[in-house]
């Protein structure tokens, strides 16, 4: 059978004959399969545990132990990786030299520069591999201690993403009403930068923070910024893999300080058989305005989600539903919602991916001096396309449809992006 492997330095292909009964071969086949598309889709702690299903299918050969060690790489779990690649090293001939190069990737990783430069001068003895050759010999030059003092690397990865666009119906956020009477239409600019990492004594760990802006040609009002930070610790019990930690968010509207949301958030996650997966979400957040003008903002809100993935060779479908519940000091902003949304991520190859997003919403104002329900449809069709040493470009339409029992708060709305990404 064919296996894809994929490593830290480009995409491979490996055959490997497994001995297996057929019911187990197919099981793990569908992990490997699934894994795969996770960590094209850049989910690499989902194909991480898709391809230790794969291994525990029966899944043999160096494919699945140099995948595990690619995706802790990826992580930040160092000791982990050592582990897989030196199995891969030590146990199949066919792969040393690359397994061996990414063993010198690990150890400058950890500061381990003479230990990786003996790694990569193995790597580059070999000979049986022109490609990791070369590589090789450019990382021994690179690292050469008479050249240059190598800045220590980094152990976080990161991202900047910067999108132009238009809006023909600029709502002040996606979780508030449109305000009553009010049409706006403008072009855009959008930044965004994250930035997430786990120690490397303490690969449990992790830290995320993200900052937003969008600023509008000809609707200087709806500008808004927002920084978001938290902290997760991830276990295992069983079966089920969890996240949980504290959360900030904090965030202007048109240069004026607007909401601050305080709270945790717990995520579980497991396999259900081959190739398929569940995940449950909850959050509470305590919300505060920052400026006197917002407070019939503060309040409490609590969410709850449910997903079902289900990962195929070459796509990824994602069934979900969330509820929502707001305990407000105006009624106006505290609706009760429920949530029911489909997505599919069609990766006919590492270098690019489509994607295709249906969401319906539906708000209870029940608090309200006169009640009033909205139901929200939201469909967005998107596309990436991805490039050497971090890039990609991406492009995103979305049509909105807001349908309420009083008129004055039904709008529709179409919004286009067109962007460049860079991962560090």
């Amino acid at each position: 059978m064919m296996r894809k492997l994929v490593p830290a330095i480009a995409l491979l292909s490996l055959s490997i004959g497994l001995s297996l009964p057929q019911a187990s071969a197919q099981n793990a086949d569908e992990f490997f399969a699934a894994a795969s598309t996770a960590f094209e889709d850049g989910d690499y702690r989902q194909a991480l545990a898709l391809f230790q299903e794969a291994q525990d299918a029966g899944s043999e050969g160096p494919a699945v132990h140099y995948n595990i060690g690619v995706c802790q790489y990826r992580l930040g779990d160092y000791a982990g990786a050592e582990r897989a690649f030196r199995i891969v090293a030590d146990g199949y001939p066919a792969m040393r030299a690359l397994a061996l190069y990414n063993l010198g990737l690990v150890h400058l990783r950890q500061d381990r520069d003479a230990e990786a430069r003996q790694l990569f001068t193995q790597a580059r003895e070999d000979g049986s591999d022109a490609k990791v050759t070369q590589l090789a010999a450019a990382m021994l030059q690179r690292t050469d201690p008479a050249r240059q003092q190598a800045a220590p690397p980094s152990r976080w990865r990161s991202l900047a993403d910067l999108n132009i666009g238009y809006d023909d119906n600029v709502a002040l956020l996606d979780d508030a009403s449109l305000p009553a009477g009010q049409s706006v239409d403008s072009t855009f600019i959008e930044l965004f930068g994250a930035l997430s990492g786990s120690p490397a004594a303490a690969p449990e760990l992790r830290f995320d923070g993200s900052a937003y802006a969008v600023t509008y040609a000809d609707a200087s009002e709806f500008d808004q910024t927002a920084l978001q930070l938290s902290g997760v610790y991830q276990w295992t019990v069983a079966d089920w893999r969890m996240e949980a930690g504290p959360h900030f968010n904090r965030s202007s509207l048109d240069g004026d300080g607007f909401e601050q949301r305080i709270g945790a958030d717990l995520r579980l996650w497991r396999m259900l058989g081959a190739a398929t997966s569940l995940g449950i979400r909850f959050s509470h957040h305590e919300i505060d305005s920052v400026d006197s003008r917002f407070a019939f903002i503060e309040g409490s809100r609590e969410q709850l989600g449910v997903s079902w993935d289900r990962f195929g060779r070459t796509g990824r479908l994602t069934l979900g539903a969330d509820l929502e519940f707001n305990d407000r000091a105006d009624a106006r902003v505290a609706p009760t919602r429920n949530r029911v949304w489909f997505r599919y991520r069609y990766s006919a190859s590492p270098d690019w991916a489509a994607d295709v997003q249906l969401s319906l919403r539906s708000s209870d104002y029940d608090d309200l001096a006169v009640a009033r329900d909205e139901d929200l449809t939201d469909i967005s069709l998107g596309y990436v396309r991805r490039f050497s040493r971090g890039w990609q470009i991406n492009g995103r339409y979305r049509w909105s449809d807001n349908d309420s029992g009083v008129d004055v708060f039904s709008y529709s709305r179409s919004r286009l992006t067109v962007g460049l990404t860079k991962t560090f």
